[in-house]
């Protein structure tokens, strides 16, 4: 960057020639404009210092600036390609006031090098225009110029050639005439539909670059915090408020976003994610507390802002006397589970099928709607059948080499990871048919059997296929389980 003192503008090519795109303060003490011919510029000043103007890079640095503004407020969006909107309603309270927030914020941004001009509005377009056109003090947009309405330029010529000056002597027309005359098909040219807006006649949104939330708590420090330490109690603080407000509408959160504003500038964002709703604040807490280990605060942290980017309703429960919601515990420990490993904790359930490996499977605790606890499975219920099983269940049976004294007889020996074991007792067979629409497969019958070897332990074992079958092959041996 140049010298402020000297004379400095951005240039970019268009149709009719290189045109300034922006020139500094020192340029229009010169009186050099936006959109002026490069050549005219030159005339004028020929010591003009000049740049090419890059539109993505300008609105990347735009945008760093959208984000750095989020310690006022979640609610920021870029406002053309030289300003910034700033929906303060409901947070100026936490910065002492409309007057102390914006000191504040021109405070920051002079120490970064930035030249700005900063107003307070009811309205988007009120804000837009004093900002650009006031002059700094408190005053009406009445006698603000008529360009202040975001109108083209063709617009605003025609009302300057009608006498129309200000947004003051439009206001006193009678609608019906500007209507009329002045209701073009793009909103630029559209004088009503601006005049509308900025008095607050019709709504206009604005388009944060975050999405809106409701729920909200923020903490702008005296002094930067860099200990882990105090970063937690800043932390606790947070949650607590959020924790109140939540409680409050009877909401519960199931996504927080964590931000953290360094003293150079930088932003740091820390997410977490809640499988059920809930506004408990030591909960919330533990979600995000052990998140900041990871985190380098550098030359300090100024501003803490904890959100509520997705909440739902909770329903009221019931408890009896001196009982406690252990479902609730289970949820909570599923979500610190799932923030710290990015995975949920599976639970096991129930499939309508007869072959062991087949008849559970692995899936995600079912929450009931209430968000506040486990639903009832509707899951069946395993037979009579097949509820003699062991504890432990491989996935994948392993091979093993059985003596039996007979070719149909229960075990007598048994081989299994390469150590030869003995077996004193046994019960069986059950008998497992292969499921009839996977008979494609060449799944045969199995015969299992519960053995206990001669050191006491147990093992689930069966032997797939039957001796005699007619141009089949020997049957074979696999443990699928381990008893107690």
């Amino acid at each position: 960057m140049p010298p402020k003192a000297l004379p400095f503008a951005l240039v970019e090519g268009g149709a009719k020639g290189l045109r300034l795109a922006a020139v500094n303060a020192a340029a229009r003490n010169y009186g050099l404009l936006r959109g002026q011919r490069l050549a005219d510029a030159r005339a004028a000043v020929p010591d003009l210092l000049t740049e090419s103007y890059d539109p993505e890079q300008d609105m990347a640095s735009l945008l760093g600036l959208v984000q750095w503004l989020e310690r006022y407020s979640p609610w920021v969006a870029p406002d053309g390609r030289d300003g910034v909107l700033l929906d303060a309603t409901g947070v100026a309270h936490l910065f002492g006031g409309e007057s102390p927030m914006l000191a504040d914020m021109a405070k920051r941004l002079a120490a970064y090098g930035f030249s700005t001009k900063l107003a307070f509005a009811s309205t988007i377009g009120a804000a837009h225009a004093l900002a650009r056109y006031g002059d700094g003090r408190d005053e009406e947009v009445n006698g603000l110029p008529i360009e202040a309405l975001r109108i083209d330029a063709n617009a605003a010529r025609t009302l300057r050639r009608l006498g129309l000056k200000t947004i003051g002597s439009l206001v006193q027309l009678p609608r019906s005439s500007l209507a009329r005359r002045f209701r073009g098909e793009a909103i630029h040219e559209n004088v009503l539909l601006r005049l509308d807006e900025l008095l607050g006649q019709r709504h206009e949104a604005l388009n944060a670059v975050n999405p809106p939330s409701s729920f909200m708590a923020h903490r702008a420090l005296l002094e930067p915090v860099i200990s882990h330490e105090g970063l937690e109690a800043v932390l606790r603080g947070l949650t607590q408020h959020l924790a109140r407000d939540l409680e409050a509408k009877g909401q519960g959160a199931l996504r927080l976003i964590l931000k953290l504003f360094k003293v150079d500038g930088g932003r740091m964002q820390v997410p977490a994610g809640l499988s059920a709703p809930s506004y408990a604040a030591k909960h919330l807490f533990g979600l995000l507390q052990p998140k900041l280990d990871a985190l380098d605060a550098g030359f300090g942290i100024d501003a803490m802002t904890l959100e509520a980017r997705e909440v739902a309703a909770l329903l009221p429960e019931q408890h009896g006397f001196m009982e406690e919601n252990e479902d609730k515990g289970l949820a909570q420990l599923n979500d610190r589970v799932l923030n710290r490993q990015d995975r949920e904790i599976a639970a096991l359930e129930a499939v309508e099928s007869h072959v062991p490996e087949r008849a559970e499977r692995a899936g995600p605790i079912p929450l009931s709607r209430k968000g506040r606890g486990l639903s009832d499975r509707s899951s069946p219920v395993p037979g009579e059948g097949v509820r003699n099983r062991p504890l432990l269940i491989f996935e994948h049976p392993e091979p093993a080499t059985v003596i039996a004294s007979v070719p149909d007889g229960p075990p007598m020996r048994l081989t299994w990871r390469r150590v030869m074991r003995r077996i004193v007792k046994s019960s069986g067979p059950e008998r497992i048919a292969p499921e009839w629409w996977r008979l494609s497969g060449g799944e045969r019958p199995r015969d299992y059997y519960h053995v206990e070897d001669e050191h006491g332990r147990r093992y689930w074992l069966y032997r797939d296929g039957l001796y005699g079958e007619d141009g089949g092959p020997l049957p074979k041996w696999y443990v699928h389980g381990l008893s107690a």
